[in-house]
């Protein structure tokens, strides 16, 4: 799938609610790069395997050295096969989740990756590198934006076989990066709704990072690259709300 705006976009919001400068999303699809992928030996299944499609933070990029992740293949893969969250808070090196040189560039102290799971299918895998030890709130959010990220899916799936019905052309396969075709079944309007949720809590984790600053070099609005009139506006539909000190002034 090509538009995966609305995943990015969600995975800003992760980013910056448990300063993780990267975060990325990758889905199930077909063994299309097996000739040529740097992770091939460890792939023991070369008909499937996880899509790298979003990327928020330090890169925006999705063509790396793990635009494909074998299933079962170290952390990531397994939380595809197992359907299990894995957090990591120590000895990241040692669990094996990036190269050693990369974390310590970028300061990071936790990992997090969780199972994208709409209805009894896992979609994918949604991951974060953060540079704080993760709380349980952070975990919670976490879990609650992997659940979006399946909906968000599922309903740009359910757009793009609507549009290529009325253009004639035939339905998508099972077997692209978006997984199966009745993905769209499962896309209820709780999980929908939750995406608000989401977006609301991540806008106050990050105000109350500011002290309730919106504006500025090192307002909310900066960190989240919003306009501040967007996020108050934002704020104002979600009913997001500024710490309480910041609120009283």
């Amino acid at each position: 799938m090509s538009d995966m705006r609305e995943v990015v976009d969600l995975l800003d919001l992760v980013s910056a609610s448990v300063d993780a400068p990267l975060a990325r999303v990758w889905l199930n699809g077909p063994g299309d790069l097996c000739p040529t992928c740097p992770m091939r030996p460890e792939c023991p299944d070369q008909t499937r395997c996880l899509h790298l499609v979003a990327s928020a933070g330090v890169t925006g990029r999705t063509d790396g050295q793990f635009r494909r992740f074998p299933l079962g293949a170290r952390r990531v893969g397994a939380v595809a096969t197992t359907r299990s969250p894995f957090i990591a808070r120590d000895d990241l090196a040692g669990a094996n989740v990036a190269d050693p040189a990369w974390l310590a560039t970028h300061r990071i102290q936790s990992f997090a990756a969780f199972p994208i799971e709409l209805g009894e299918r896992c979609l994918g895998v949604l991951a974060a590198f953060s540079r704080r030890a993760l709380s349980d709130s952070d975990a919670r959010l976490l879990a609650g934006a992997a659940r979006c990220a399946g909906a968000t899916v599922a309903g740009l799936r359910e757009q793009r076989a609507t549009a290529l019905t009325r253009s004639g052309s035939p339905p998508p396969s099972s077997a692209d990066a978006t997984g199966d075709p009745g993905l769209n079944e499962h896309a209820g309007s709780a999980d929908l709704r939750s995406l608000a949720a989401i977006e609301r809590d991540a806008i106050e984790r990050v105000l109350a990072h500011t002290g309730g600053r919106v504006s500025g070099p090192r307002g909310a609005a900066k960190i989240l690259g919003l306009k501040p009139t967007t996020l108050e506006s934002r704020m104002k539909k979600l009913g997001a709300r500024k710490p309480a000190r910041a609120a009283a002034r």
